[in-house]
């Protein structure tokens, strides 16, 4: 009976054994055949396509540029609330991107901050502007380009970024380059009050998921900016570029230009 059981034992250990050979040999196949790691929740949580990225304050003209790039058309648009994305979007004849809208309103920034975070491959952001506000009304568009900063140059070479200066075929549009130096001095004096506070300039706050529910920025994402010689867009790893355009009068060969010139690269 003993000797028995003890086969019976032998034989159980014998047919594991070769189990698990043949699943380790048909995932090995599969994977050499496929030429891809298997699939897990982590990496399948990064978004790995070529991407460009739309943002900027509500009524800077986001959804509108996204609809005539995406379409060629001018749409009546209103305060969006949802991410718009276009994957494989022709940017030219030979290059397809993954291109995304985000609202910009101020509760719905999560969603952007998220994307800035899992993205693995973004190939440059479009920072829309309303060229026509007052340079003294800039504060908060500042701070919203100071919170995509603090994630863009947590990466390696960081994020190019293009300042679209919106509707300048209005009479009282501003300069690009005006409204770049204004950003850069508003800027500067965000990172004097986070200093000072020790605190980023939305607030502490604790944990990745904690941010997502209060759609800001927290401790760990912060990013030191500081020169001791005033804040300058130079600084920074990424290119920070600003150019006029209108999205009214479908004049966006500039922003175009800007995104095909880092798509290839």
């Amino acid at each position: 009976m003993v000797q028995s059981g003890l086969e019976m034992f032998s034989n159980s250990v014998l047919l594991a054994l070769i189990l698990v050979l043949l699943t380790s040999s048909f995932l090995l196949i599969l994977q050499r055949n496929t030429g891809k790691l298997i699939w897990n929740a982590k990496s399948g949580s990064k978004n790995r396509q070529p991407t460009f990225i739309i943002a900027g304050p509500s009524g800077s003209g986001k959804s509108c540029l996204y609809n005539l790039m995406t379409t060629g058309k001018l749409k009546t648009t209103v305060t969006s609330q949802e991410t718009s994305v276009a994957s494989g979007f022709k940017l030219s004849e030979s290059v397809k991107v993954r291109l995304m809208a985000f609202p910009g309103h101020l509760k719905l920034r999560g969603k952007l901050f998220d994307e800035i975070r899992d993205s693995t491959n973004i190939k440059g952001l479009v920072f829309v502007i309303d060229a026509t506000v007052d340079p003294k009304q800039l504060t908060k568009t500042a701070e919203f380009l100071f919170q995509i900063l603090q994630l863009t140059e947590r990466r390696k070479d960081g994020v190019d970024i293009l300042l679209a200066c919106n509707k300048s075929e209005m009479f009282t549009a501003r300069p690009a380059l005006k409204i770049r130096e204004v950003l850069e001095q508003e800027i500067e004096k965000i990172i004097i009050r986070k200093q000072k506070s020790l605190e980023t300039v939305t607030g502490p706050i604790a944990g990745h998921h904690q941010s997502n529910e209060n759609h800001e920025i927290g401790q760990e994402d912060a990013v030191d900016f500081a020169t001791g010689n005033g804040f300058s867009f130079d600084v920074l790893e990424g290119n920070v570029d600003a150019f006029e355009g209108s999205v009214l009068k479908r004049d966006i060969e500039k922003w175009e230009c800007w995104m095909e010139e880092r798509a290839v690269n």
